[in-house]
């Protein structure tokens, strides 16, 4: 069982990477990812966050498709009140 050894959003490179014990790594390219779901300025915010605070809670929801619907329940949250 591969066991999570580190993960970091990688400026140089605009990429999440996810290392495990076993040597393999994951790197999902964001700006790629960005183009797919076109998100709003809100939701982008949320992705955002993500990328730079939580990249394997960012992996696990690019892997499972669940990103785009995240951001939009996300964004919706935050919403100031009238």
């Amino acid at each position: 069982m591969k066991k999570l050894l580190s993960w970091r959003f990688n400026i140089d490179t605009a990429s999440a990477e996810i290392k495990y014990t076993d040597g393999s790594q994951i790197s999902i390219y964001t700006p790629g990812v960005d183009d797919e779901i076109c998100p709003t300025v809100p939701m982008q915010t949320e992705i955002d966050w993500l990328i730079y605070n939580e990249p394997m809670t960012y992996a696990n929801l690019v892997f499972s498709g669940e990103l785009e619907q995240y951001a939009r329940d996300m964004a919706g949250a935050h919403r100031l009140a009238d």
